[in-house]
């Protein structure tokens, strides 16, 4: 038996323990899943509007678009199909299929890669945050739509992905401010009241 064939049978054996059970976990695992779907995202508003939370938040933005662009471009390349479709045994729970691909789970890259970004930026809310992202990753296999595998590149994708963001993202920030900041001659002058004048 090839080491494929072992991963891919463990692959099956985890998540026909996963999906369905236990049943009274459903109504939570659905809402999990609808919030870390994208919709959890409309969240992050307050924190745009204010100026003092404004530019880490655009980056956390950016770190979750540049996951879901990452995660879009291997599921087209690697093409492999969803449990609950090619799966008698794996009927999707409570919702219908999503259709499309399944490697790597989009749901599991957004989530830890937000909380990935969060654990970086406000360290307070590391534990809530990666409660959180296992919980919306494991639903995916509560509600058979992707293999555990898929949960795991996933979470290894959108983690990396928020820790890069996080930790270098400001650093770009800083230069190109000195780029604009040196741009013209001018901006550098003293104003009338000693100060440097700005746009």
């Amino acid at each position: 038996m090839h080491l494929l064939d072992v991963i891919s049978a463990a692959d099956e054996a985890l998540l026909r323990a996963a999906h369905g059970s236990p049943a009274w976990a459903t109504p939570l695992f659905v809402a999990v899943t609808v919030v870390g779907g994208g919709w959890g995202m409309f969240g992050l508003v307050p924190f745009l509007v204010r100026e003092e939370t404004r530019a880490t938040t655009a980056r956390l933005i950016a770190a979750l678009v540049a996951t879901s662009a990452l995660v879009s471009t291997v599921k087209a390349l690697v093409g492999r199909a969803r449990p609950c479709d090619v799966l008698a045994a794996c009927e999707p729970v409570f919702i219908s299929s999503p259709g499309g691909h399944s490697f790597p789970s989009g749901h599991a890259a957004g989530s830890f890669a937000f909380a990935a970004f969060v654990a970086s930026a406000w360290p307070r809310f590391a534990v809530p945050a990666f409660v959180f992202a296992a919980l919306v990753a494991w639903s995916r296999c509560f509600l058979g739509v992707h293999y555990p595998s898929d949960i795991l590149a996933g979470a290894l994708v959108g983690t990396s992905i928020g820790l890069l963001v996080a930790r270098y993202g400001p650093r770009f920030e800083l230069k190109g401010s000195s780029r604009s900041g040196t741009r013209s001659p001018a901006s550098s002058r003293p104003a009338p009241g000693g100060t440097a004048s700005q746009d």
